[in-house]
């Protein structure tokens, strides 16, 4: 017990050195080269451009405010939310202490080996301690395991409040405190929601800010409702501590402050908004909000500044041409040229010059082969309040994608043996939904008959996706989407049902560019792993890349990343996880690339076709409310959405034409900027080529009226003969089906096109022939073949199973007769039922046939031969079928 004491007392006297004097703190606070603060910048890839300061708590407009200035309700108010004991602990709080202890003791693993348990281990800070945590700790002390951490911060804050006065510690943490939207210091914060200065801030502002830092996310400006309510949390929390009376609470909370909150630019250098802010909060992710707004790092993004300014302008460019302006008018790039603008598809005559009410637009572009972002637009302006610009659309608008959806229900299709060269029917089709029917129609409102997957996916019908959806369960295709990286679409968006292969969920664009640019890259995912606390089972386990490497202010490589906190930060070397078997990515992206495929829905020359090897996916949510396009070559990964913030349709503005034309300008621009080798895919070992028929996709056969190549996963491959192009002997005078008993020189062949009972009514709207269902009549029988008769089963009976034979075996001469059976209409050979017999037989039972195994229709013949070789004989067509009939109990 005595060691213990000593160990803690020694912990404490060189923790306590750390403590920097009240002078020296208040001096440095204050100074302009403030060594508790150094500024964090963030750079592009090659680390010559800044793109943006983490601001230091002497940034803005803020003064540093002496705790005399500081109105008396901030200060109550937050002290009430985030540390009532704080005028009388002594920089700790013991229950908290105690609360988070037995929280963890729940988990003795953590006592014993602290490193494995940073996720779970419960806190109990002060406001002391939140001092010490965000000014005084250096980097390689955040960086340390958390109860290594949290006993010296612990340490420290106890030396603090024993060494300084409760007014000077409330002072400096009111002053340093970060207050979101880049705001450091009450007074800052003051001046950017509120656009004066903390002085004159009331008991209704006053909460509003003390609400912040605890959640900076929840921000009057990001999250206006959320932050009322929290709002209101602490003015209850100030009438438990007595700060104010209930009434005055009440009062406060009816004021709308809200209405008063600035969304005003701040001055600021920031070059790519949207991508800078996104690969902050993945820095953060990493290493801690202290460390990254104090450190003093140097952060190399992997953000393509070039390609970053030609995305935005020729975004903005194409968004401006939708809306009626200039058709030759080009958007400013921030450096004053945008090249990328004279690669757009120009608008059609018709739709040049007019308002397609679109006021909004995300890009992303990823590097599929190591899962670098090179650049991303969350909006139309990042400034811009009309259309809410600071939202990123790109990853955290949630949207309906469309028919960009549904590569993944192909995808799970191919993965339970499904074929690009499988049949689907595009007709109408009611699907049961256990209640009202699901009857899907295609964007063009036509039907388009039998169509392999490859056709029906390339052409984006509806339907057929639909019905493949319906093969392979809605579930299976969820979970294939998020193990892609969908990860934001919920489990509980499989009750979108069918619908979910038409784009009925709701994803980002980020998530699904990233998940398209596995497929980009032979179904491996890359990025950096995501932390394992982080990770949800069933969905991706890496993230994109904004973050290449970090140093600290020496130019030396921060130890202080991955999952243990104390790997190197060098994201340069990504992770890898095999997501779908190469051969599967192989097959999607066989289709999206495939030209010729899609040309019956988008015609030649469209907006897909980038003049080298390309997969790409359209897709036009209902109303034209969303438009999207995402496509990829081997090297690149680009998807692109337009639309409206607040959810309003454009004016007849689908995919292709208001998001394919941007795609496609990023595209060309991006492979030419960077250099991009006009390379396609290699397939894989897995992958079979063969010659099959369409649109059965089985083996041609000599009557296949249309043979295709196409590719298959090794084992896929079909077996069996076409049936869907059958060949059919007519009397070429009556029309009818041949039967043994016409003439021959009356007998013709032709090939029909048969397809399932489903595509009936589509047959029958298209006119094309069929052939006839009445056979050829019996020509009249002379004297003698009258007595010879089979007279049961009738013709084209149904039979099943034992059939009795009935027939008439009596002529003169009858030397023996035989009953047989062949396959068809016109059988090549015959089997005999039972021996040759010499009995004559009136209107009996000739013999019993045993159909078992037969299916289909048959013939069966009764011949009788006579002494001198001649013979006559009785035939008759019927229908095997054994399939026993289903019942059930309603």
């Amino acid at each position: 017990m005595l060691a213990a004491v000593i160990i803690v007392l020694q912990l404490y006297a060189g923790y306590a050195q750390e403590l920097p004097s009240a002078a020296k703190l208040s001096s440095a606070f204050q100074s302009s080269n403030n060594e508790f603060f150094l500024t964090t910048q963030l750079y592009d890839r090659t680390g010559k451009h800044l793109l943006y300061k983490v601001i230091d708590p002497r940034a803005g407009d803020r003064q540093w405010l002496n705790i005399e200035w500081i109105p008396p309700e901030l200060q109550q108010a937050t002290i009430a939310i985030e540390d009532r004991s704080f005028l009388e602990n002594p920089g700790y709080d013991v229950f908290g202490i105690l609360r988070a202890l037995l929280g963890n003791l729940r988990r003795p693993q953590c006592i014993l080996e602290p490193e494995a348990c940073a996720g779970f281990i419960q806190g109990g800070s002060t406001i002391t301690q939140q001092l010490v945590k965000n000014v005084i700790l250096s980097p390689n002390a955040l960086a340390e395991s958390t109860y290594k951490r949290k006993f010296r911060e612990l340490l420290i804050a106890a030396e603090a409040a024993n060494r300084f006065s409760k007014p000077q510690i409330l002072e400096w943490y009111l002053n340093t405190n970060f207050y979101g939207n880049l705001a450091y210091g009450v007074d800052a914060a003051a001046r950017v929601y509120f656009g004066k200065s903390a002085v004159a801030l009331n008991l209704a502002e006053s909460a509003l800010l003390a609400a912040v830092p605890q959640y900076p996310g929840l921000n009057p400006i990001d999250a206006p409702a959320d932050a009322k309510r929290r709002q209101e949390r602490v003015l209850l929390a100030m009438v438990e501590q007595g700060n104010i009376s209930a009434a005055e609470a009440e009062q406060a909370a009816a004021e709308d402050v809200l209405a008063r909150v600035h969304s005003t630019e701040r001055r600021t250098s920031l070059i790519a908004p949207h991508y800078v802010l996104f690969a902050l909060s993945q820095l953060t992710e990493q290493l801690g909000q202290a460390a990254v707004y104090r450190g003093g790092l140097k952060v190399y993004t992997a953000l393509d500044l070039d390609l970053q300014d030609q995305v935005e302008c020729v975004a903005r460019t194409h968004l401006d041409r939708l809306n009626g302006a200039d058709a030759q008018g080009v958007h400013a790039s921030r450096t004053g040229t945008c090249a990328a603008a004279a690669l757009l598809p120009p608008l059609r005559a018709a739709e040049a010059g007019i308002d397609h009410k679109v006021t909004n637009t995300a890009v992303t572009v990823l590097d599929p082969r190591n899962g670098q972002l090179l650049a991303m637009i969350g909006s139309y302006d990042y400034w811009q309040d009309e259309i809410d610009g600071r939202f990123n659309v790109a990853v955290d608008g949630l949207r309906q994608p469309g028919s960009a959806f549904k590569p993944f229900t192909y995808l799970t299709a191919f993965s339970q043996g499904y074929t690009p060269a499988t049949m689907v029917l595009d007709v109408r089709t009611a699907f049961d939904t256990g209640g009202v029917p699901y009857v899907p129609d295609n964007y063009d409102r036509k039907f388009h008959g039998p169509q392999n997957l490859r056709s029906a996916l390339a052409n984006s019908y509806n339907i057929p996706a639909v019905q493949v959806m319906s093969w392979v369960g809605v579930q299976n295709v969820v979970r294939a989407a998020q193990l892609l990286g969908i990860n934001s679409l919920q489990d509980e968006q499989a009750g979108a049902g069918l619908a979910l292969t038409l784009g009925g969920g709701e994803v980002s664009l980020l998530d699904l560019t990233y998940a398209y640019g596995v497929l980009a890259n032979g179904g491996t995912m890359a990025g950096y792993r995501i932390p394992p606390a982080q990770q949800r089972a069933g969905f991706r386990t890496l993230d994109p890349i904004t973050i290449l490497r970090v140093e600290d202010r020496l130019g030396n490589l921060v130890q202080a990343c991955g999952a243990d906190g104390a790997s190197a930060c060098d994201f340069t070397q990504p992770q890898q996880s095999p997501v779908v078997s190469p051969e599967l990515a192989y097959l999607i992206t066989d289709v999206l690339s495939d030209e010729q495929a899609r040309v019956p829905a988008f015609g030649t020359g469209n907006a897909l076709e980038i003049g080298r090897p390309a997969a790409a996916k359209t897709g036009t949510t209902n109303n034209y409310v969303d438009g999207w396009t995402i496509g990829y070559t081997p090297q690149l990964a680009v998807g692109v959405w337009v639309g409206n913030s607040d959810n309003s349709p454009m004016d007849k503005t689908s995919g292709l034409m208001g998001a394919a034309a941007i795609w496609n300008a990023v595209m060309r621009h991006a492979v030419r900027a960077l250099q991009l080798q006009p390379i396609g895919w290699d397939s894989p070992p897995g992958i079979v080529p063969l010659r099959v028929c369409f649109p059965s996709g089985l083996l041609p056969t000599e009557d296949c009226e249309k043979i295709v190549r196409e590719i298959f996963v090794q084992g896929t491959e079909p077996t069996t003969p076409d049936n869907v192009w059958q060949k059919f002997r007519l009397n070429r005078d009556s029309g009818r089906l041949a039967t043994v008993q016409t003439p021959a020189e009356l007998v013709e062949e032709r090939v029909f096109q048969i397809l399932p009972a489903e595509a009936a009514d589509w047959i029958e709207s298209m006119a094309i022939a069929q052939p006839p269902r009445e056979f050829d009549t019996l020509p009249a029988a002379p004297e003698e073949a009258a007595k010879v008769q089979l007279t049961a089963p009738g013709a084209f009976t149904y039979v099943r199973s034992i059939v009795p034979l009935i027939g008439t075996t009596q002529i003169d001469g009858m030397q023996l007769w035989r009953v047989q059976f062949g396959a068809g209409l016109n059988p090549e050979t015959w089997s005999t039922v039972g021996s040759d017999r010499t009995d004559p037989v009136q209107l009996g039972e000739l013999e019993r046939w045993d159909t078992a195994g037969l299916s289909g229709l048959y013939t069966l013949q009764l011949m009788v031969v006579r002494g001198d070789q001649q013979f006559e004989n009785s035939t008759v067509q019927v229908t095997i079928d054994n399939q026993p009939p289903e019942a059930s109990l309603i």
